[in-house]
């Protein structure tokens, strides 16, 4: 089980104008959030026998540092339009877009025109490559990616048209635990201030994150700020717990993109008993709840935490969210570290694993 001692509050809000800034605004008490020391390494499952730890790194999920920092240039040049598998076809051109791909802040509007459109026909876009399509003349931008246009009549369809969108947000806030944020401790053996076990600030996955939004725009100068999620971790389905803690970061900060990077610190026994399924479903609620448009991001836990992670992985898809899965990173022992005598301490991910958190997240948010 994991301690659940009171944690610090703060607050981090970081401007990057070329480089980034970390500000402490509060730091009023601080406990650990690690686990007990007789419970320092995930669970293996019961039913299974767990795959030996791979020391030598040749299995390392983690990618390479460096190896997926860069951001491809989105072209504002839609492709070609693609011939329909149906014999059937429309001769008419597919829709145009407005604005025609490229780099956009969240929440932009796009707009479907068609040169030509014949009686009753409709126009359809699809942003999942054409497994579904809506009809609609105008979109508003929620994630990254490529978008297909069409002009469909009864069962005659048009060639498709496509565009590549690429978004930047303005205002990112992280809710998290110690290993998003965790002041020095010189009784755990722990002297830094940032994501505990990454060697420095830069290279924990809250640093590592903000400098790849940065290049999506670098004219844009970002905000972040970090809030503890310790008291949901510990107190969720507890008399007396509310959610209204959440109230001033969202209404005084009013992000456009959340990061939910909890489950290290939850009891994963009483996940049906304390009813955690609900709660995470009413946090995320509370999240998009403001009347500020926003993309909520959620991951599951980078320690054995099944019921946590199934609960994640169903309230996020239910509600529309995206899932960052970091399971594949369990039981790699490279990614942890281990070079710290403390055992709270070195069940947190080092350097590789912060890089491995922080490249799964943005391969979804870019």
């Amino acid at each position: 089980m994991l301690s659940q001692r009171t944690f610090f509050s703060y607050v981090v809000i970081v401007h990057l104008v070329g480089a980034i800034v970390c500000i402490l605004l509060g730091l009023n008490s601080c406990s650990s959030d690690y686990p007990a020391l007789d419970n320092t390494q995930p669970t293996p499952p019961p039913s299974s026998t767990p795959a030996k730890p791979d020391t030598t790194g040749k299995n390392c999920p983690c990618p390479t540092p460096g190896s997926s920092t860069t951001v491809t240039p989105v072209s504002s040049t839609t492709a070609a339009p693609v011939q329909p598998s149906q014999s059937d076809t429309l001769t008419v051109p597919p829709p145009n877009f407005s604005p025609n791909g490229g780099i956009f802040y969240m929440s932009t509007e796009v707009k479907l025109t068609a040169d030509s459109l014949p009686p009753q026909a409709v126009i359809e876009y699809s942003t999942n490559d054409g497994e579904t399509w809506q009809t609609g003349t105008q979109m508003v931008l929620s994630t990254g990616g490529t978008i297909l246009s069409r002009i469909r009549a009864g069962t005659k369809l048009s060639h498709t048209r496509s565009a590549s969108f690429a978004l930047y947000f303005k205002r990112m806030l992280i809710i998290g635990n110690s290993i998003m944020y965790h002041p020095p401790s010189e009784q755990l053996g722990w002297f830094n201030s940032n994501g505990m076990a990454a060697s420095a600030p830069e290279r924990d996955f809250v640093h590592l994150l903000t400098a790849r939004l940065k290049t999506l725009y670098p004219a844009l100068e970002t905000s972040l700020q970090l809030y503890p999620g310790l008291n949901f971790e510990g107190k969720f389905g507890t008399p007396g717990y509310t959610l209204d803690e959440f109230n001033q970061p969202l209404t005084d900060f009013k992000p456009d993109l959340i990061i939910v990077r909890i489950g290290e610190n939850i009891d994963d026994t009483q996940a049906a008993s304390r009813n955690l399924e609900s709660n995470f479903r009413q946090l995320l609620d509370r999240l998009a709840s403001y009347n500020q448009p926003v993309r909520i991001v959620c991951t599951t836990s980078v320690w054995y935490k099944p019921n946590f992670d199934a609960i994640v992985r169903k309230v996020t898809a239910e509600k529309g969210h995206t899932l960052v899965d970091l399971s594949s990173i369990l039981g790699q022992a490279q990614c942890f570290a281990s070079q710290y005598q403390n055992p709270g301490v070195a069940a947190h991910p080092n350097d590789l694993g912060m890089f491995y958190i922080a490249d799964k997240i943005w391969q979804k948010i870019q």
